[in-house]
């Protein structure tokens, strides 16, 4: 909770990166907008400030080898629920669980986590994919281009099936078109969710 320009209060959720064996503090990634509410309150902040926060409040629970694989579709920041699912999988070492992540952006340095991701790909090359994709990449790119397709869906995320789940969170715009999506493959709503 924080307050914006005019000194208003705003509430405003963010999902940690950390994890829930990291006791005793908490992360966030946190993309600041020049006309930001809650970036304003950020930009104000200097260190040893008091913030007010509360939670956790999230709505998916995560439980280890719950099922057989994960696909992940996020666009800008919502790649942070991502990253704190996939990093409880990959350092868990009795969870046998497949991650396969579609990351969408507009360009390359928009995308938040990068060197961290890249680190679990290469850390856990059997159990984790990614798959960045950018609306204006760079002249030198190997990832998709453009908006996430069903095509990109299907050919980097594992086939509907009753051990698997997608999860997505990004826009909205990107929310109800990845839903399309998956209903067009044949993602029943139990094997989606929505952060």
């Amino acid at each position: 909770k924080g307050k914006d320009s005019q000194g208003e209060e705003v509430i405003k959720p963010y999902t940690p990166t950390t994890l829930d064996s990291d006791v005793g503090y908490f992360e966030l990634v946190i993309k600041m907008y020049p006309q930001g509410r809650m970036s304003h309150h950020f930009r104000e902040m200097k260190e040893g400030d008091y913030m007010a926060v509360k939670g956790p409040k999230g709505r998916f629970k995560y439980q280890p080898n719950q099922v057989r694989a994960f696909g992940m579709l996020a666009g800008g920041s919502g790649i942070t629920p991502m990253f704190q699912v996939a990093r409880a999988i990959l350092e868990n070492p009795i969870d046998n669980t497949m991650v396969h992540l579609i990351y969408a952006n507009v360009t390359y340095d928009d995308i938040l986590l990068k060197d961290e991701l890249d680190a679990l790909a290469k850390n856990y090359p059997d159990r984790f994919k990614i798959y960045y994709v950018l609306n204006q990449p760079p002249e030198v790119w190997n990832g998709g281009v453009g908006f996430v397709s069903k095509e990109m869906i299907e050919a980097n995320c594992p086939a509907p099936a009753a051990d698997v789940k997608v999860l997505r969170c990004g826009p909205p715009p990107m929310n109800k078109a990845m839903a399309a999506h998956l209903d067009a493959l044949g993602y029943t709503s139990d094997m989606q969710f929505q952060f």
